[in-house]
């Protein structure tokens, strides 16, 4: 019977028909080059046709065995991408390539665009590999870890395909190719990668600590994945029981997260938290029972054991908190909430460089080659020129505000305001708090207690088998006399004993370090506690706007005209760095090498001049963000030195 802690989904690939890729680009070559060139390309196109077929033959049975040639295939098509213009404008190979939605069967699209293929590759791709994890036998450690791994690697796939080629795809964009689709992909991926890792801590036995927080985090990530389909792209697209999974999981894992965190209450003695903790558990299995009746009746019956487990142990925390330890239950609004951790990330492919695939090496002219290198070089240098530009206004605003000791003086001025509080110093204390604060310092403390027991037992466990070996000797000794010609004990056991004391010794001076440090956090604990933005900003030192010289002028004038210049500087800083990505950005994408091609060499120069006005745009933009910047320094330094 399925269980709704071990269910988990795997994603449909996309069905195609078949295409004819040769005979098309044959032809191409040969108006384009010579009947002699399209000879050499004929095995592999060949080999690429085959490919293709092999993908619509796999359509009818299994796909776990199919991601090789997914791979493959992509890696051609790149060499296919970079020799010849694949569109339906006049004099370009003329190909069309159809899809079929993976969640909407019935719905096709078909682009002769082969970025809408290669999309539709990367997408099989990684449907496919989470299939392969789902096929794993997920009961024991070591096939956890190779399905988390899985997961990984495909929400890494879904992440490719949506930066690279989900937006070349021709409009309208079918759903399961949009930048929405392919972000809930991802999550998914991730949110069903860490369930794995919280399985795997509870089979390696974890503490509950440990477990709580894995489990909050795999709870928040499949509730950021349910929020996504509600997005205005795919609310109407996807059947309901997906939206009923992904609720599903999030609440059962948090409710995990919340029995792991009463065992922890619970190995602390913290009763009245534990019991808390408890039934705000029970109060939301509640919650998770309809929505696993809405994922099946199968669902609702397997979670029957967990639901008594934990009336069960509520029961008896109540039981022991009215009985004996009659602590006070805070509300569940006031127990400190479970810190997720984090442990999985996309994996980005690497196996998608398509520079090892010996195809159509002969198809390039070297004239092409050669006018490629030139244009690329003309971008290179509009990239290096305007990346410059900017890195000059950014190091000229840094060199101006140092000197005018900006904006220091202003957060000064700003007294007991968190804004006055500096942002490294903001996120120092946000970091702090983040991972647990004090609690966090002693439940480490605690784990370095129980490993010193551990380790103090088999010292006294070591010493006692030494103590008994010579006692043994020293009673044969006493029988036999001159007999036992044993080495004494003493010689032999000479350096285990050594290593023995030595240990002993580590350990008092690990001890005596534990005690120090566990003395400084005692002594310091009201300090951590006190350790927010507010707490922070009372305590920085202050200026008396009477301090401040300014001449003649009015100093609230002068300062109010600081504060305006100084947030139009650090928005003209923002800007800076959107357009330095955007830049980035257009120049990774102007691949020129299909109109180059068809262009033919005697038309390169007018073409290179069309295509690199595509930068003046970014070009004006740079200039007057430098402007701007030159003008609001000036002004800061006048401000600054009245």
């Amino acid at each position: 019977m399925p269980s709704a802690q071990h269910v988990l989904l795997a994603i449909h690939v996309k069905r195609t028909d078949n295409v004819e890729l040769k005979n098309p680009i044959l032809s191409y070559i040969r108006e384009t080059y010579s009947d002699r060139e399209a000879e050499d390309a004929v095995d592999d196109l060949a080999a690429i046709q085959a490919l293709r077929n092999e993908i619509v033959l796999v359509q009818a049975g299994s796909q776990l065995n199919a991601k090789d040639t997914y791979i493959k295939y992509f890696k051609c098509l790149t060499a296919i991408e970079t020799r010849f213009p694949i569109s339906s404008e006049k004099g370009n190979v003329r190909i069309t390539f159809p899809w079929n939605d993976a969640f909407r069967s019935s719905k096709r699209t078909s682009q002769a665009n082969i970025h809408f293929e290669k999309g539709a590759i990367l997408f099989n791709a990684a449907a496919v590999m989470s299939q392969q994890a789902l096929q794993v036998e997920r009961s024991t450690p070591d096939g956890l870890t190779q399905a988390c791994k899985l997961f990984q690697e495909s929400a890494g796939m879904f992440a490719h395909l949506k930066e690279t080629e989900a937006s070349k795809i021709d409009n309208p964009r079918p759903v399961d190719l949009s930048p929405e689709c392919l972000s809930m992909m991802e999550k998914l991926m991730l949110a069903q990668a860490q369930e794995c890792v919280y399985h795997k801590a509870v089979m390696d036995k974890k503490t509950a600590g440990v477990l709580a927080r894995l489990a909050k985090q795999a709870s928040n990530l499949y509730g950021e994945a349910s929020a996504m389909f509600n997005g205005a792209v795919l609310v109407q697209h996807f059947e309901r029981s997906w939206v009923a999974h992904t609720q599903m999981k999030a609440a059962l894992l948090d409710v995990n997260s919340l029995m792991d965190q009463g065992r922890y209450y619970l190995s602390e003695t913290k009763i009245a938290m534990e019991v808390a903790t408890l039934g705000e558990a029970f109060t939301r299995m509640q919650s998770v029972k309809a929505l696993a009746k809405a994922v099946g009746k199968e669902m609702a019956e397997s979670l029957k054991g967990q639901e008594e487990q934990l009336q069960l142990a509520l029961t008896k925390a109540q039981r022991d908190n009215n009985t004996v330890y009659l602590e006070r239950v805070p509300p569940f609004a006031d127990v400190p909430p479970i810190q997720p951790a984090l442990l999985v990330k996309s994996v980005p492919p690497s196996n998608l460089d398509a520079s090892t695939e010996n195809l159509f090496s002969g198809l390039i002219p070297d004239s092409s080659a050669k006018a490629l290198s030139k244009y690329t070089d003309s971008v290179d240098g509009v990239s290096r020129e305007l990346l410059n530009k900017l890195a000059d206004a950014t190091d000229a605003a840094r060199l101006a505000l140092k000197q005018a000791e900006l904006p220091d003086l202003l957060e000064a001025l700003d007294g007991s305001s968190t804004a006055s509080v500096p942002d490294s110093l903001l996120r120092d204390i946000e970091e702090v708090n983040s991972i647990g604060g004090t609690q966090h310092l002693r439940e480490i403390l605690q784990e370095m207690g129980e490993l010193r027991r551990h380790v103090d037992g088999d010292l006294s466990k070591c010493q006692q088998s030494l103590d008994e070996e010579a006692s043994a000797d020293a009673q044969a000794r006493s029988t036999y006399g001159d007999e036992w010609r044993v080495p004494q004990s003493a010689t032999l056991a000479k350096h285990l004993w050594e290593k023995l004391h030595s240990y002993r010794s580590t350990m008092a001076q690990a001890g005596e370090s534990d005690a120090k440090v566990i003395q400084r956090l005692n002594d310091n604990e009201a300090a951590f506690a006190a350790l927010t933005p507010d707490a922070a900003a009372s305590q920085l030192p202050r200026l008396q706007a009477p301090l401040l010289s300014t001449g003649p002028a009015d100093p609230a004038v002068v300062v109010a005209n600081l504060r305006r210049n100084m947030e139009a500087l650090n928005q003209l800083s923002n800007e800076r760095a959107g357009l330095e990505e955007a830049l980035k950005d257009l120049k990774a994408k102007d691949n020129i090498l299909p109109k180059l091609m068809s262009a033919g060499s005697s038309n390169t120069d007018a073409l290179f001049d069309r295509e690199l006005k595509k930068y003046e745009g970014i070009r004006a933009d740079v200039a007057r963000n430098v402007q701007r910047n030159s003008e609001l320094l000036a002004a800061i330094t006048r401000d600054a030195q009245v």
